[in-house]
């Protein structure tokens, strides 16, 4: 697969407790496992592509300290270009504390450092040229100003635009922002968030709820939403209807980064000129995939075992 993917977005440390349950408010759980990851959204989503078979760029920020230099070098290891990476003297680079109970769920806190650094400056985007067209994917834990800003200049290079709203929005996107994205990308929370909700109305959504906040968001001008929806698969609404693609059934032991994965394969797919529905389906089996293993990046799969594991379920 020869394709072109840039993403623009967070690179942290995970640092990672394992325990038997999450705990409550107030409370601790102590006796659980350790483990140090390379994560961050933008960095998942772009190991993700890379291992898919794509040729990624990352642009992002780290801090001039130690977690900075090893997810460069991580980076670069994985096979992602990492020259649009810049380091910030003074600044620390970002870390999420996240705790996985035994059933694989999962909390994360994010101390985001040098990624609040990020912005448009200097960021050059190539036009498309013949072929499959480049994808430029973002994410939501870099400034949103700047996101929406090089989401508008990777339109007008010719490039297909996947924004992938997670954690979630810091403001209501600009309407033309919105209309500018090929691909809105969320999940229930994010859809929640992003059509006026709360994680209140996220816990509470039925199909009729979903149906009204997509219909909601098709309505202000985004082309397509793409709904991820855990162990009910996913939902992709656009001018051609709507296609439900169900999640693949396996024995789930962290969805740290599942969601990552999923937006990382779909959009490698979608630069080899894979059709949209066999890039969704691709997507799927990838991010069911990385919940059988340990951490974000580390559990990310290649192309090689996504094709075997699609060829296991027919």
């Amino acid at each position: 697969m020869d394709a072109r993917v840039f993403v623009f977005g967070s690179i942290n440390t995970d640092l990672v407790v394992y325990v038997e349950r999450l705990p409550a408010p107030g409370e601790t759980v102590s006796g659980g496992r350790f483990a140090q990851f390379p994560g961050g959204k933008g960095a998942n989503q772009a190991v993700a592509a890379a291992r898919a078979g794509a040729r990624v760029a990352m642009h992002g920020c780290l801090g001039d300290d130690v977690f900075g230099r090893e997810r460069l070098a991580s980076l670069q290891a994985a096979g992602v270009a990492a020259e649009g990476v810049r380091l910030v003297a003074g600044a620390a680079s970002g870390i999420a504390q996240i705790a996985v109970d035994r059933a694989g769920e999962n909390t994360i806190v994010v101390a985001p450092g040098a990624n609040l650094a990020f912005d448009a400056a200097g960021v050059d985007l190539p036009a498309a040229a013949g072929g499959a067209r480049p994808v430029s994917l973002f994410q939501n834990e870099v400034p949103q100003s700047a996101t929406e800003t090089l989401i508008t200049r990777a339109k007008a290079a010719g490039h297909v635009v996947i924004w992938n709203l997670a954690p979630t929005v810091s403001r209501a996107p600009r309407p033309e922002t919105l209309g500018t994205v090929d691909y809105l990308v969320c999940n229930e929370n994010e859809l929640a968030a992003v059509t006026g909700g709360t994680a209140a109305d996220a816990a509470r959504m039925d199909e009729a709820d979903l149906s009204r906040r997509v219909d909601l968001l098709l309505g202000r001008g985004v082309k397509h939403l793409l709904v991820t929806l855990g162990r009910k698969g996913s939902l992709l609404a656009g001018p051609e209807g709507i296609v439900r693609q169900p999640a693949f059934a396996v024995e789930s032991v962290d969805t740290v980064g599942a969601g990552d994965c999923f937006c990382g394969v779909f959009a490698a797919s979608l630069a080899g000129g894979m059709p949209v529905a066999a890039a969704l389906r691709r997507a799927s089996a990838a991010a069911a995939i990385s919940t059988t293993r340990h951490g974000a990046q580390d559990s990310m799969p290649t192309a090689a075992e996504i094709e075997a594991f699609l060829a296991q379920r027919g």
